[in-house]
């Protein structure tokens, strides 16, 4: 066990030392137990200890009964945590219940199945953790307290910038105690495949885009340690967010230095994990974490598709699969319920389609890939958005370009230049004089080629 050594460094932070930064506000909802013990009360206090948190304890009533994760419960836990977020103002919701002899902990965010480009924190990642460790005097607080300090900040999404500073300096105090303590060796809370989970996440959240060589094995090694003792995973949800989070670590391993064979294996075990998850997470109860999940397995059947220039795939199926999979997140991030990311799901899969469409010398894909590009316009819309409006016009005009090459179609010439020209008028009032030379280029081009057709 000694490679938590290594996954975590030597640097131990100043104690003494009080942030100026915003405080990460904190909200423990009253917890269901049998007995009413007041554990999401003592849980309040102990993190009103951490200077940078300000911490409000929920007692009002509501149903409960949604906290046990099983069925179609989901959506009433979610919506009932955005209602205190938003009523509270807060950063974070933690929900408590027990199961046995246990506290099971979920942290929720307001944007934790919105921010699609960094790792995701699950509404689902449990933290079990023993219920002696809510009894003050039984036992030492320091591990119980810097795990639960952790996976908050853990949660928070690299949208909030204001923030950004204080979660690494946060994260960076917690993972420093866990190198000290020899968090592994320590008591039975440690030997917990939840909480291993959650260490991992951590640290993850703490990487980020980037991890080197000696991280990404370790936390594959907490995973190795994880999976030893399988038996204790009471849901089949709580595997697939392990399944989940593996794919994160192979997908952030992707961005390594390495040999292209390697690389080739992380983009397979990512895509294999991830695909693995959706089998535990199913679609209809759980369709927050399924459509974030189809959203990466999307990104990264693209990226794959690129990566390996048909070396490994069959021709064009990694973008075929990309599409497909984007199609399953559009029937979750909705035009209504989440406009901006379905706006950017649009824009994927008009780039993505336009390519099919190129590729495969099929005009009826093209014009897939030109709806879904005014899709996103309906959203970005030219009075409110010029800018963005006229770079999806410049889209639309490459596709109509493409499609006139195809089937030597001078009508799709012509729409063409009518989009570059509504692009060009916007360029030029902005003053944009790199995107006013490309678009200019492009009608010049589209113009030639028209003239030949006469």
């Amino acid at each position: 066990m000694d490679f938590i050594k290594v996954l975590f460094g030597k640097e131990t932070p100043n104690k003494n030392k009080q942030s100026n930064t915003t405080k990460l506000k904190v909200v423990v909802t009253e917890f269901v137990e049998y007995g009413n013990h007041n554990y999401g009360s003592f849980l309040t206090h102990l993190l009103r200890e951490n200077s940078s948190f300000e911490v409000y304890y929920f007692t009002e009533t509501f149903d409960k009964k949604f906290l046990n994760l099983q069925g179609r419960h989901f959506f009433d836990l979610s919506d009932t945590g955005n209602k205190i977020l938003q009523k509270l103002d807060a950063d974070v919701v933690v929900w408590g219940y027990q199961e046995d002899k246990n506290i099971r902990l979920n942290f929720q965010t307001a944007n934790a199945y919105t921010d699609l480009d960094n790792i995701s924190y699950s509404l689902l990642d449990s933290l079990y953790i023993p219920i002696k460790y809510f009894e003050p005097g039984n036992v030492s607080l320091d591990i119980f307290y810097y795990l639960v300090v952790g996976a908050i900040v853990a949660s928070i999404s690299e949208q909030r910038v204001n923030l950004k500073q204080l979660k690494k300096k946060m994260l960076r105090k917690v993972l420093s105690y866990f190198n000290e303590c020899n968090l592994l060796q320590n008591d039975d809370i440690i030997y917990s495949p939840y909480i291993l989970n959650i260490v991992s996440l951590i640290y993850m959240s703490y990487e980020q885009k980037k991890i080197t060589k000696d991280s990404f094995e370790t936390n594959l090694e907490l995973y190795k340690n994880a999976f030893l003792q399988k038996k204790q995973i009471t849901q089949n949800v709580h595997l697939g967010c392990m399944y989940k989070n593996i794919g994160q670590l192979y997908e952030m391993a992707i961005n390594q230095d390495i040999e292209a064979e390697q690389q080739w294996n992380m983009y397979n075990k990512a895509i294999n994990n991830y695909k693995t998850a959706q089998k535990y997470i199913d679609q209809y109860n759980y369709p927050y974490d399924f459509a974030l999940i189809s959203f990466k397995l999307a990104q990264l059947n693209f990226r794959y598709w690129k990566f390996a220039n048909n070396k490994y795939a069959d021709g064009m199926q990694g973008l075929r699969n990309a599409v497909t999979y984007l199609r399953i997140a559009e029937k979750t991030y909705t035009e209504i319920t989440f406009p901006e990311l379905w706006s950017k799901i649009e824009g994927y899969l008009g780039y993505y389609l336009s390519l099919l469409g190129l590729f495969s010398k099929s005009n009826d894909i093209s014009r897939l890939a030109i709806q879904c590009y005014r899709n996103k316009q309906s959203i970005y819309e030219k009075e409110l958005h010029p800018i963005i409006w006229a770079k999806i016009q410049e889209n639309i005009a490459n596709v109509y370009y493409n499609m006139g090459k195809i089937a030597k179609d001078k009508s799709s010439y012509r729409e063409a230049i009518e989009h570059y020209e509504s692009a060009l008028k916007i360029y030029e009032t902005n003053n944009m004089q790199r995107e006013i030379t490309i678009v200019s280029n492009s009608i010049e081009k589209v113009s030639k080629a028209l003239k030949r057709k006469k």
